[in-house]
């Protein structure tokens, strides 16, 4: 299992390589070595070799300030054209959180750590599980036990909900997986959900997502509050079928992050010239 965990993440990487992909932290080296004295097998250990990031989004904010607006936007911005870069040769991430997006000093940000990727037509064994990533941090009909049938739907729109979740980290500090179960009556939580259906949790995670949004949205500063907000309460829809840009609901590129791509580009642009002119005397 571990080695084709190994074997299927190295050949992401390196698909993502080949398509020069500049938001994705690639790897620049892999192999395996023989530890002495131990067989073939239990002795080989495997190995990717990736560049040396100054940090990621987590521990840099803890010395950037929360308040750094355009840092946030920014760090936003490039991971949404990373997801959009894998997404476009049908691999989604499954695991976009603080500590999986990186720093560099003169590249931006990239998204990093595709040991849970998924990779449409190429099967790998933790593609049964409900949860592929960190649970902290995943969509809620995950964590029910609810599979759309649907690469696309159940993939990519895993990938959304996280990186709405990363938004929401980003501008107010919370975790929207976090707060949307501590708002959930005990009965409705998924250790105690015992109905077989999803869509009969959903009129009661739909409620406690209301309440999300507004904590949220308080904590999001004005200046960017009009963009991030709607951004949020689109990409974290308990509905699966409802998640995603408004123009795209129903269509078939539902799940895509190209609006999103767009739309940060532009939001980055117009802070950078409100800052600028909050800074002039």
């Amino acid at each position: 299992m571990l080695t084709a965990a190994y074997n299927h993440e190295r050949d992401v990487l390196a698909h993502c390589g080949a398509k020069k992909m500049s938001n994705v932290v690639l790897a620049v080296d892999h192999g395996h070595i023989q530890v002495p004295n131990m067989g073939m097998m239990e002795g080989r250990v495997f190995y990717l070799i990736f560049e040396k990031a100054d940090g990621d989004v987590r521990v840099q904010m803890d010395v950037q300030s929360r308040n750094d607006l355009y840092w946030c936007m920014n760090a936003l911005r490039d991971v949404s054209l990373g997801l959009f870069q894998v997404h476009r040769e049908m691999i989604a991430h499954q695991d976009t959180k603080p500590s999986n997006v990186l720093t560099y000093r003169n590249k931006g940000f990239k998204i990093a750590d595709f040991g849970r990727a998924s990779r449409r037509g190429h099967s790998v064994w933790y593609d049964d599980r409900n949860v592929a990533g960190d649970r902290t941090y995943s969509p809620p009909e995950q964590l029910y036990g609810y599979r759309h049938p649907e690469f696309v739907a159940r993939r990519m729109g895993c990938d959304l909900y996280m990186f709405g979740n990363l938004a929401a980290f980003l501008f107010s500090g919370i975790n929207v997986t976090a707060h949307l179960l501590a708002n959930l009556d005990p009965q409705h939580h998924p250790a105690s959900w015992t109905a077989s259906s999803y869509s009969e949790v959903l009129p009661y995670i739909q409620q406690s997502f209301t309440k999300v949004l507004e904590q949220v949205s308080s904590q999001v500063d004005t200046k960017a509050r009009g963009t991030i907000a709607p951004m949020i309460a689109a990409l974290c829809n308990p509905d699966l079928s409802q998640r995603g840009h408004k123009r795209g609901i129903g269509q078939h590129d539902q799940y895509s992050m190209e609006r999103y791509v767009s739309e940060l580009d532009l939001a980055c642009k117009k802070l950078a010239i409100e800052l600028r002119r909050g800074q002039t005397p």
